[in-house]
């Protein structure tokens, strides 16, 4: 195929309905804007409300309708926030299915330890264990679809990771190490794909529901304002020069979301020769060593599903 871009995306996507979390910047705000402004029905999951809709308003022309687009509250590290959010989808009779939920929000090598109301490491929290017990709650509308993606986000950062230590200390008790709990985060991007996919497959509804994962490259979002390290001072020092600005970044979870042609459990990101930049196509998995370790995939599930209560009934 040759450079996927937005011209890619159908213009008229008048029947679909997606719920995207974390759309008050950065790639989400791209990704909301993209799916609405075509006529879908977006349902955007935000813990600042405001700030998500200033987010829209800033990119959006005078002339564009958005009236398709909702933004709902929804604190992604708060498990009753959670509940909440998807109880609101579950009773409201106007989403009668949900063709696409996009696992955007995320939060990245966090200072210091943090935890959150329900005594979680806060990244874990919020790129990990909020959006499994969130998959679980949507999948009876998500099976409503005739055909339904979800697209988890994971980074190259999966690559520092190294050691099967964290996988016995996934709320970062022992040792926190913002870099190493943030890759770990990532990697269970992959292994959430990777667990759902084979339950899905035990559902014979593979051919129905497609689990993707994403990698959106080297992209200059708020994720580098508070994140700490090496990692963090280089990439801030290079933003503007070498980084992909959030328009070209969003397009590996645009490309999952919309190619129908990707085989299930693809995993999507920059075609570039350093994989950091380029237009969106399939490619190897970062790390695959930990990434596809079933073992450590079952440790990642089980975890989540024993502090979320994530029930998964097909």
């Amino acid at each position: 195929m040759k450079n996927w871009n937005k011209s890619n995306i159908p213009s008229d996507l008048n029947n679909k309905t997606y719920i995207i979390t974390g759309t008050s910047s950065g790639i989400g705000t791209v990704l909301a804007y993209e799916l609405a402004k075509r006529g879908a029905k977006v349902i955007a999951g935000n813990r600042n409300v405001d700030k998500a809709k200033q987010a829209l308003d800033k990119v959006k022309t005078k002339t564009e309708d958005l009236s398709s687009l909702l933004i709902l509250p929804l604190d992604i590290s708060s498990l009753q926030s959670v509940r909440n959010f998807s109880k609101i989808i579950e009773k409201d009779n106007a989403i009668t299915h949900i063709d696409g939920l996009l696992l955007n929000a995320g939060i990245m090598a966090l200072p210091e330890r943090q935890v959150t109301i329900d005594g979680y490491e806060l990244q874990m929290a919020t790129n990990v264990l909020g959006h499994h017990l969130l998959t679980s709650l949507l999948l009876p509308k998500i099976k409503l679809a005739p055909r339904a993606v979800i697209v988890s986000t994971t980074s190259s950062a999966s690559s520092t990771v190294n050691s099967t230590r964290i996988w016995d200390d996934l709320n970062a008790e022992n040792k926190y190490d913002p870099w190493e709990v943030y890759g770990v985060s990532k990697i269970a991007a992959v292994q959430f794909r990777d667990g759902l996919l084979e339950l899905i497959k035990k559902a014979k509804l593979e051919n129905q529901i497609f689990l993707l994962s994403t990698h959106p490259g080297l992209t200059a979002t708020p994720l580098f304002d508070v994140s700490k390290g090496i990692f963090a001072t280089v990439f801030r020092s290079i933003r503007s020069s070498f980084m992909m600005d959030v328009n070209k970044g969003a397009l590996s979870t645009l490309r999952a979301t919309i190619d129908e042609t990707l085989p299930n459990g693809s995993f999507i990101g920059p075609k570039g020769l350093t994989g950091m930049s380029g237009y969106p196509k399939p490619i190897k998995i970062y790390n695959p060593k930990l990434s596809l370790d079933p073992n450590l995939r079952k440790k990642m599930w089980n975890y989540c599903d024993k502090v979320t209560g994530a029930n998964w009934s097909f």
